[in-house]
């Protein structure tokens, strides 16, 4: 169901136009729609570049990493299979890692999804309400109207 917006009227002054009150609403909340889009591309820059820093800092890790073992933990003398015990280790906390990440996803994916449908549903509910107050108001003006 289309909104149609109410034809201005004239007041008393033929260069002024009546103020709607859906009208002062209407253009306010398109204000703020319009500052939140305009703000997403920047959010969603800061958010990639906060993410290439963050893996930025994780290679430095490693190339720390890799200086530690050659002066310190060669000296230790680690035996491979502690190593390869080590390497399991690390690839099922891997594992475990991924399928936090995905579950956290899908969380998300589903939150937003409800959210969505829980809009929509709120959207029809009032524009039914809407329908429902047109058709009494119009009964009414009717009932009143008539001698």
């Amino acid at each position: 169901m289309a909104q149609k917006k109410a034809q201005p009227e004239m007041t008393g002054n033929s260069t002024e136009q009546a103020i709607s009150v859906c009208d002062v609403m209407h253009e306010n909340a398109n204000t703020l729609i319009g500052k939140l889009e305009s703000l997403l591309p920047l959010n969603m820059q800061t958010y990639s570049e906060f993410y290439a820093e963050y893996l930025h800092s994780l290679q430095d890790l490693f190339g720390a990493c890799y200086i530690s073992e050659n002066e310190i933990l060669s000296r230790m003398g680690l035996s491979q299979n502690t190593l390869r015990f080590f390497g399991e280790y690390t690839k099922a906390m891997t594992r475990s890692g991924i399928a936090q990440i995905e579950m956290a996803n899908n969380i998300q994916k589903t939150v937003l999804q409800n959210q969505i449908a829980a809009l929509k549903t709120t959207d029809q509910y009032i524009h039914l309400m809407l329908d429902r107050y047109s058709k009494v108001l119009a009964w009414s003006l009717a009932i009143f109207r008539k001698p």
